[in-house]
């Protein structure tokens, strides 16, 4: 997976203030909850949507005094992947960068000395063991009238490790891709 991260350090940066008491080496809950605030007003800025960060970072509101590479560790994974799934080119391209940042033999083949491979990559391998439209899905496709329109559609079936079979709600059916497709929304009609 190819995304430009934060570091920890950059992260202890976006702090306006010392994380840890004075010779002592654990964040209070204050200081995480400031440091927290400090670190989401830096998603906003960068145009990351709320409920990417809140999905995130909601957890992280509820911790106890931690000791501070554990803190900075765990924040820095939440930014990054919340700048990572926000900038996704598609709803499965968000997917694929979640899966592998959970699953154990991707963080694995991530950490290796030539580094993550291409996101196009980490896609097809998520495809290949996950299907993120179920026959049946409501969906919302792209490019029936125009390549900027999305319009309703439901799942048909999947007929490809990369290819959908959909029908739109006038009876025509279309193959479609993964970059062609996400969950269905009102507000897209």
């Amino acid at each position: 997976m190819t995304t430009s991260a934060a570091t920890r350090d950059d992260l202890v940066a976006m702090a306006t203030f010392p994380l840890t008491r004075p010779g002592e080496n654990t964040v209070p809950i204050r200081m995480q909850t400031e440091h927290l605030a400090a670190v989401e007003s830096n998603l906003d800025q960068r145009g990351v949507p709320a409920e990417v960060v809140e999905k995130y970072f909601l957890g992280l509101h509820r911790c106890d005094e931690l000791p501070l590479e554990l803190w900075i560790g765990m924040i820095t994974d939440a930014y990054n992947l919340a700048t990572a799934t926000a900038t996704a080119p598609s709803y499965v391209a968000a997917l694929a960068i979640e899966w592998a940042a959970s699953d154990p033999l991707e963080r694995w083949v991530s950490a290796a000395p030539d580094g993550p491979g291409p996101l196009r990559d980490t896609i097809s391998e998520y495809l290949g063991g996950h299907n993120p439209f179920p026959d049946g899905l409501r969906v919302d496709v792209q490019g029936r009238d125009d390549a900027d329109s999305w319009v309703p559609g439901t799942i048909v079936e999947r007929t490809a490790v990369d290819e959908w079979t959909v029908e739109f709600d006038d009876g025509e059916q279309v193959w479609r891709d993964h970059q062609e497709l996400r969950p269905h929304s009102p507000e897209a009609s």
